[in-house]
């Protein structure tokens, strides 16, 4: 999640079942955090063995799909009950009040977190066809832009924020089937969905000097691989999906225009460098505030990323897109212009349609880090290409070689078919750019992201190593959950096909 946090230390490979506090010692983020998650954990693990991945409790069961008919009889939405149910432990639900109440249906087309666009033929529901309506659940961070109630007012109006929140996201979606498929219904959203993107790709993090880095003095203890002034925590997050770009071959990428693969950003501060939007006018934005100080604020040549509710709740869409190909995003734009007094920076393209313009979607201007060209090293020949971003702002996803971040800290992208690391470190060579793709070449799913901690007194980053090198890791994150609710048959008529059950004293 992209808050301003020192470090992630939940593994739940630990076994850990409390974080005890210890008197007249630093308190920590990361502790509290890490309790909170172990709790988690706990929690939905119980209840996913209790009532399984996805179910309903009986007298409470919500998200009963139902249809509704439009004037000319055929179905032209589909209808919500409210309620509850649990899907992978996790809690979902639907229309309950400030007061605990359960209140009206709503609708595929007025889901809360859907943000569908009725004009566009991709949002509608299918017709003529058989398809399964299934609910996707997530977790998304909430900070004070997003919610301002959660904002302390008592220490200052606008005064800084404090804890941020983790709210589930649950949106309704279809998924086209030829026939029904019965008792296999559970396994088929999941698996159809696991086939889109079939290569899930893993990364890895180092510290390793810069090269040059001898030759000047004001830089850390030469010992020192993390050679930054402070304590990060950097985010790799990827921006447009699809597969690795093609690999080292005898044509120049450099040259050649669009992408040609998933492309990446990333952040020092965990992307948690954030500008409420109070306006736009083509490409100048009116913000909030440039931010606190100069480590936390804007320069002329930063990347950015306009975002809002609607555009971060349509990260997850899956409907039409198959990450073996290119899933371009709308590309990141550059600072060109920044004037304090009105606090309006211009960038380097217009926003999003019609992001910026609806405040209740809390529109904001997100920095990202990355910049071009970056060092790209072979570990295997010591190979090295200066890439430049690709067209969307981002880097390219090229598998097997050490990209360069800053201050030493290098990421490696591997295919899950193909993940030994090479930790030889020959010298340089100039070569051609990547080129041939091939079938082992791992998948990247926009908004899948990695985080890693690095420390000035250690000089190094936190990632996990074995006797080959640092271990490349699925991502982090997102991590989608899925429940099949209905199937509709192509006449448009409705089954239900939830799993119900009892409190344990009733059966």
């Amino acid at each position: 999640m992209q808050g301003d946090f020192s470090r992630r230390t939940h593994r739940a490979a630990d076994h850990f079942a409390a974080v005890l506090m210890q008197q007249g010692r630093v308190q920590l983020d990361a502790d509290f955090n890490e309790q909170a998650e172990i709790l988690l954990h706990y929690l939905r693990t119980v209840v996913g063995d209790l009532v399984g991945p996805a179910a309903a409790p009986k007298d409470h069961a919500g998200f009963e799909i139902a249809a509704h008919n439009g004037s000319d009889g055929k179905l032209d939405d589909l209808l919500i009950g409210p309620g509850r149910m649990y899907v992978d432990g996790l809690l979902v639900e639907n229309g309950i009040g400030r007061t605990g109440a359960q209140s009206t249906w709503t609708s595929y087309r007025n889901q809360p977190d859907g943000y569908l666009d009725p004009d566009s033929i991709a949002d509608q529901l299918p017709t003529g066809t058989a398809y399964i309506a299934y609910l996707r659940v997530w977790e998304r961070l909430i900070t004070a832009v997003q919610r301002p109630h959660i904002r302390e007012v008592a220490l200052g109006d606008p005064g800084p924020d404090t804890a941020t929140r983790a709210k589930v996201i649950w949106q309704l979606d279809t998924l086209a089937v030829t026939e029904d498929p019965g008792d296999r219904i559970d396994t088929a959203v999941p698996d159809a969905l696991a086939r889109l993107n079939p290569r899930p790709g893993l990364l890895a993090f180092r510290a390793r000097r810069p090269v040059g880095v001898e030759t000047d003095p004001c830089h850390l203890p030469p010992e020192a691989a993390f050679r930054g002034p402070e304590n990060q925590l950097y985010r790799v997050e990827i921006h447009s999906g699809g597969p690795a770009w093609p690999q080292p071959g005898s044509r120049g990428l450099a040259a050649r225009k669009g992408l040609r693969g998933a492309t990446f950003k990333w952040s020092r501060e965990n992307a948690s460098v954030v500008f409420p939007i109070l306006g736009v006018e083509g490409q100048q934005v009116r913000l909030a505030t440039l931010g606190r100080d100069g480590k936390l604020g804007l320069e002329i040549g930063d990347w950015v990323e306009i975002t809002d509710d609607a555009i971060a709740s349509r990260v997850a869409d899956e409907r039409g897109l198959d990450f073996t190909q290119v899933v371009a995003k709308p590309p990141l734009l550059q600072v060109t212009a920044i004037d304090p007094d009105s606090s309006t920076v211009t960038l380097s393209g217009n926003t999003p349609s019609e992001c910026g313009l609806h405040q209740n979607r809390h529109p904001l201007l997100r920095r990202w880090d990355q910049h071009g060209p970056t060092r790209y090293e072979s570990p295997d020949d010591g190979t090295v290409l200066d890439l430049p971003l690709a067209d969307d702002g981002a880097l390219p996803v090229v598998e097997g070689m050490w990209i360069a971040l800053e201050d030493g800290v290098e990421v490696i992208f591997r295919s899950p078919q193909v993940n030994t690391l090479v930790t030889t470190d020959p010298q340089p060579k100039t070569a051609a750019a990547p080129e041939s793709l091939d079938a082992t070449t791992g998948t990247y799913r926009p908004g899948n992201y990695w985080m890693c901690s690095a420390r000035t007194v250690t000089g190094d980053v936190e990632w996990p190593k074995d006797k080959q090198g640092p271990i490349p890791l699925p991502a982090e994150g997102v991590h989608y959950h899925y429940a099949a609710l209905a199937f509709v048959d192509a006449k448009g008529a409705v089954n239900d096909r939830r799993h119900k059950f009892v409190p344990l004293p009733h059966v």
